[in-house]
This record gives structure tokens, C-alpha cells and sequence, in this order.
């Protein structure tokens, strides 16, 4: 008896009966390869037909209530010739990563499932680090798969060039060696003329600094051909034309719920909507806070609320830090103007306050790129529109702000030489129209900072700054006497 066995084509439509009953998705249900004792790649491979271990093919069937896997079984004992055979679908889930499980996103599934039958060419999912884009991409690539010929997912995170992405795209088709990104292009949009494909680009934003890939989806979002093309991106490209977009917001209160009881959080807990709206349901973060309130506060989320802080995973805490620093300068100082006012704030408002004149077209340019990484929350009221940052944006730049002003007074303070002076020049730290400096935050956590350094000598140390100050224009001078007065205040 053989130690493999595969699926035949009538056993998977019996095995796709069974968990439709069950309400599982194909591959996205963490329950089914757990209760098999396998992992999400073999599942996939058993969906497939490919040979996967006797014990395992059991365990899948068993899972789903099906006791004779005789009838599941393949008995011809031939292998699968996917590639070859145009009436079996191909499927390369590559680099696709395991979700954990996934939580609603019924109306945006069902508009990504529309566009994709009514035959878009490229679609993309945009959001925030840890809105879900992935999960949302791998729930609609497990519900398509069955509609085209071949599926290929391939992460852009792990691709170092254009043409190392375009080789590895045409060897699904045939065995050849791409020399060039024009010669890739063309042999691979052959192929998605010939054949109907839909392929997963995950992480787009990982590769935009490579005008390459713009041209590249340009391309394949213009020229004639069957298949359809996944993206998913921390931002929408503005050099790319793309009319079928899903800007992904955060989970509504209902479906971030289902998160927490999943944690073994329950729906009458105190506090329970307030956390939900504290990380604006952004399904990474929730899962990666709640560690930490069962560990630390005994699972007493009113307990973690008191403490009137953000707390964000290592992972999280990365990927939004270093998008940040991908920024423009401009772009940058707007977010810290932004963390400095920590309400909405009007494009008309926010003019009259940066130190340096600028253009207004490349302010509002600069809003506009912003909007597009999904780092600004608009409020539109009676008059104009309004910006702010998100809570998870706002501890970002609010501790990227402390540590930037931190390092520049240092570095005056060992050189004495003003230059090193450009956050503090330009921004003013204490909050228009407020005098609380005592209550004042971003002071009050430069202050911390600094008296880690400095302990008692810090007030000596800021008055020796000011005094470098004398005879200063007004214009070399900016916010930095206001800013370091202020820090004496709160010693």
C-alpha cells in the first residue's frame, strides 16, 4: 500500500460539500489543518491533488466528517500533470503566508469577487500596516481559485529585482531564463493571454522605489489579456491607474469582537468598545495588544485603559516606523505638526504654521500622498476638511518626534554649533493656543528622555543652549528658545 495518496476530482467535490456544510473556507479555516494535525501548506497541496502522506490525506477527510476516505482517494495512482494539462487547474501559492484566521470583510470580498468575474484586469487592496490586505487577498484567492486555470502568489517583500519576479513568474509556464524586463514582460503576458491566471502580488509598496515595477503594472493593467492581477499595498501608487481599488478601513465593532472572544475576551466586558475604537479596529494591532492585557492586567481591559497609552507590537511598531521614514521631508513635518496638535486640523490652519514658506499646491500634494498611505483620518465638517492621525500613526511619529528632538539638543550640547538644530527650529512642541505646559505630553516625554542623559544638570545644560541664542535673527532662531523654555518649565 502506497505511503501517499492524492485526491481524486470527485473526492474533492465530496470533500468540498462537506465543509461547505461545516461553514470552513478551503484553506483559510485554522481549525481544519489543526484538527488534522498538519499545516496550512498541506492543506493546500491536498486541494491541489498533489500526493501528500496517507495518515495526513485521512486526518483532512476526517476532519470534515468524511470516514471513508476510500472515496476520496485518487486510484490511479498516476501523478498530477498540472503544468501541461490546461483542463486542470495550476495553483503556486509560493511565499503565501498562513493566516491565522480571518474575521469578516463580507462587502469587500464580495466587490473584490465582482470586479474579478466582470473581468478587471488588475485590482488592488490598499491600507494601513495591519489592516488585513493580506488576509483579505488569501480569502479572495481561496474563494476565486477555482474560476481560473492557474493561481500564482508571489510576495514582492522577498523580491530583490523586476526581473527576478518576472523569472520566476514565466517558469510556472515553461522552462526558459529571463535575460531582460522587456523580453520577461512579453513572455509573461503570453501567458496570461493564454491562459486565464490570477496572480497575487503581495506587498507592492515594498518595490515602488524601483520605477520598474511601475511600468511594469502599467503595463499589465493596459495591454489585452484573460487574467487578473491582486495587489496589495500600504499605498495606491498615484503614477498608476487603477479604477478598481478597496481602500481597507478598520474591522467595524461586530467583526473586531469576534477577535477578542476568540482571545477569550467576552462581548460584556468593560472597556471592550473602547479598546476596539483606541486601535480603530485594525486587526494586527488588536491581536498583539491583547497578549499583553491578559499577562499583565489578568485579561481587566479597563485596567489597560487607565494607563492612557498605546501599546504597539514590535512587528507593527516597524513596519509603520520605517514607512515613516520613507517619507518626504515635507510629508514628515506635517505628520509632527499633526502629533504636536493631536486633533483635527484644517489644511488652512496648518499653512499659517510651518516655519518655512512652502507652496501650497506641494502642501496639498503632500496631504494627498499621506491620504494615500492611509496615515491621515479626514473629518469633514460644516466647513473644510480636516486631518488628523490615527491613534497607532500618532504614537509612531509622536515617539519618532521625542527621539529626534532628544538627539539634536545633545548634539548641540557637545558641539555648540546651532545647525544640528532643524525639529525644534521648525516646530513649536507645546500645542498652539494651549499654555498647560505641566500637562503638556510631547514635552513631558522629551523632558524623560533627556533627564535619562542629563539627571540633574539638564536645566544648566538647556540655559547653556540658550545662551548660544544671543544675537540670532528671529529666523535662525524659530520655535528652538520657545521649545527649550518650555523644557525648563517642567524641571
Amino acid at each position: 500500500m502506497s505511503n501517499s495518496l492524492r485526491a481524486s476530482t470527485a473526492g474533492l467535490i465530496i470533500v468540498d460539500k462537506a465543509r461547505q456544510r461545516l461553514g470552513w473556507t478551503k484553506t483559510s479555516t485554522a481549525r481544519w489543518w489543526q484538527d488534522a494535525h498538519t499545516s496550512r501548506a498541506t492543506l493546500r497541496r491536498f486541494w491541489q491533488g498533489d500526493r501528500i502522506q496517507r495518515e495526513i490525506f485521512i486526518a483532512i477527510c476526517e476532519a470534515v466528517g468524511i470516514t471513508d476516505w476510500n472515496a476520496i482517494a485518487d486510484a490511479s495512482g498516476l501523478e498530477l500533470e498540472v503544468i501541461a494539462d490546461f483542463s486542470n487547474p495550476y495553483i503556486d501559492w509560493h511565499d503565501a503566508p498562513d493566516v491565522e484566521s480571518f474575521y469578516g470583510r463580507n462587502q469587500e470580498l464580495q466587490q473584490l469577487e465582482q470586479w474579478i468575474l466582470a473581468g478587471c484586469k488588475v485590482v488592488t487592496i490598499v491600507g494601513i500596516a495591519g489592516i488585513g490586505k493580506t488576509a483579505l487577498a488569501l480569502a479572495v484567492a481561496d474563494r476565486m481559485q477555482s474560476k481560473f486555470d492557474c493561481l500564482i502568489w508571489r510576495s514582492l517583500s522577498t523580491v530583490p529585482s523586476l526581473i527576478s519576479l518576472l523569472d520566476a513568474l514565466v517558469h510556472n509556464f515553461e522552462e526558459t531564463v529571463i535575460h531582460d524586463i522587456q523580453q520577461g514582460t512579453v513572455q509573461l503576458l503570453h501567458h496570461l493571454q493564454k491562459r486565464r491566471c490570477l496572480l497575487i502580488l503581495d506587498g507592492l509598496d515594498g518595490v515602488l522605489s524601483q520605477p520598474e515595477y511601475i511600468q511594469f503594472i502599467q503595463k499589465i493593467s493596459r495591454d489585452r489579456h484573460q487574467s487578473c492581477i491582486v495587489i496589495t499595498s500600504r499605498e495606491q501608487p498615484s503614477a498608476i491607474e487603477i479604477n478598481n481599488c478597496i481602500n481597507l478601513k478598520g474591522l467595524p465593532k461586530a467583526e473586531a469582537l469576534e477577535i477578542l472572544q476568540s482571545r477569550g475576551f467576552t462581548s460584556k466586558q468593560l472597556g471592550i468598545s473602547a479598546l476596539i475604537q483606541l486601535y480603530r479596529g485594525n486587526p494586527l494591532a488588536i491581536k498583539l495588544v491583547t497578549p499583553l492585557i491578559q499577562s499583565v492586567f489578568a485579561g481587566n481591559i479597563t485596567a489597560f485603559l487607565s494607563q492612557n497609552t498605546l501599546v504597539i507590537g514590535d512587528r507593527l511598531r516597524f513596519i509603520l516606523k520605517q514607512q515613516f521614514q520613507q517619507l518626504s521631508e515635507l510629508q514628515q513635518d506635517i505628520l509632527y505638526w499633526l502629533a504636536i496638535w493631536q486633533e483635527p486640523v484644517s489644511f488652512s490652519r496648518l499653512q499659517t504654521h510651518l516655519l518655512i514658506s512652502v507652496d501650497p499646491a506641494m502642501v496639498l500634494e503632500a496631504i494627498m500622498a499621506l491620504e494615500r498611505r492611509s496615515l491621515l483620518e479626514k473629518w469633514v465638517g460644516m466647513g473644510e476638511a480636516s486631518f488628523t492621525l490615527q491613534p497607532l500613526v500618532m504614537k509612531i511619529v509622536t515617539d519618532e518626534l521625542v527621539e529626534q528632538a532628544a538627539k539634536e539638543i545633545q548634539q548641540v550640547a557637545q558641539t555648540h554649533e546651532m545647525h544640528h538644530f532643524k525639529l525644534l527650529r521648525t516646530h513649536w512642541l507645546l500645542r498652539p493656543g494651549s499654555d498647560d505646559i505641566v500637562g503638556d505630553r510631547i514635552l513631558h516625554q522629551l523632558r524623560e528622555n533627556l533627564w535619562r542623559v542629563y539627571g540633574a544638570t539638564l536645566p544648566e545644560t538647556l540655559n547653556q543652549i540658550l545662551l548660544l541664542l544671543k544675537d540670532k535673527s528671529p529666523w535662525a532662531i524659530g520655535y528652538i528658545a520657545c521649545n527649550l523654555t518650555a523644557l525648563l518649565f517642567k524641571s
